[in-house]
């Protein structure tokens, strides 16, 4: 394996995953892209080695990282580090008293900044939906199915984004389904009803389920990005006048909470957000000493 393909920025998916010893989702692939190429670059300003790394380089990267980035976004850094130096059998230089020491420096700094990410309720969509309904606006229409189509598959961002027209099924009923992961699920027909209105009005034949939207309602031929997604969310806060603030995941923590309450246990809640671990189910209604624990066995589980 070259060496040299891993200390440009311009370094590609496809390489990076076939040096990795285990296989990772797309998504997680650029993560961890990302966080190399931030190092890279960290690293060729102040004209250092990246690979091997200092310890004395990855406690001045987090260090500097801390000043603008959350404590989640740094322990990701370091994750995707650990794993490049893995993949060269390098001596993981993120294990060190002296980067460990540093972190926790940074968590108590920061033991604010991880506070859970509000939830989106059931009663909140019923206000969204009494505010939308009877809009014909494009916009109106497709926030409308994108929040409870979110809230009722426990959607990730990416799942959103990525879903497409042929993702999309009816049986002879008339009864929605939805496909995910080859696996697929259906629909209540409440959220039927306001997918048929998307379908219906955007005129959609082929491609991504869901589109951006120009200011004169004209559809986008790409699909939503991240930014995208969390302006929507952030539009759901100011209809429902609120002075919490939802992000892209505040369907899936209020769907998590909401199951939780119904009696689902966490397992049972794990397979249905299509989550690899019962940490962020944990997280989410708040069995955060039993999250902590299911993070730290899944991060120190052995690559297969």
């Amino acid at each position: 394996m070259d060496k040299s393909l891993f200390l440009t920025p311009d370094i590609d998916i496809d390489t990076l995953a076939s040096c990795l010893k285990k296989k990772y989702s797309h998504n997680s692939l650029v993560s961890f892209k990302n966080d190399w190429v931030n190092f890279v670059v960290f690293c060729q300003l102040h004209q250092v080695i990246a690979l091997p790394a200092s310890t004395t380089a990855i406690r001045i990267f987090i260090e500097k990282q801390a000043k603008d980035k959350k404590l989640a976004s740094i322990k990701r850094s370091l994750i995707s580090i650990s794993h490049i130096h893995s993949a060269f059998e390098f001596k993981d230089p993120t294990r060190t008293s002296q980067v460990k020491t540093a972190l926790g420096k940074i968590r108590l700094d920061k033991r604010d900044d991880s506070k859970q990410t509000e939830g989106i309720t059931l009663d909140m969509l019923a206000e969204l939906e009494r505010q939308l309904s009877h809009s014909v606006e494009l916009k109106d229409i497709r926030d409308l199915v994108i929040w409870h189509l979110m809230f009722e598959l426990l959607l990730k961002r990416g799942e959103l984004r990525d879903l497409t027209l042929d993702d999309v099924c009816f049986d002879e009923l008339g009864n929605c389904l939805i496909q995910l992961q080859q696996s697929f699920y259906p629909l209540s027909q409440e959220t039927t009803v306001l997918l048929n209105n998307w379908l219906n009005a955007s005129q959609l034949s082929e491609g991504y389920l869901f589109r951006g939207l120009d200011r004169h309602q004209n559809l986008s031929s790409s699909n939503l990005n991240d930014s995208s997604i969390y302006r929507i969310f952030r539009r759901a806060n100011e209809l429902l006048n609120l002075d919490i603030q939802f992000s892209g995941l505040s369907a899936r923590v209020g769907a998590t909470k909401e199951l939780s309450k119904c009696g689902y246990t966490v397992h049972e809640i794990q397979e249905m957000g299509r989550w690899v671990s019962p940490a962020m189910p944990n997280q989410y209604i708040g069995n955060v000493e039993r999250s902590e624990r299911q993070k730290s066995k899944f991060k120190t589980k052995k690559p297969e």
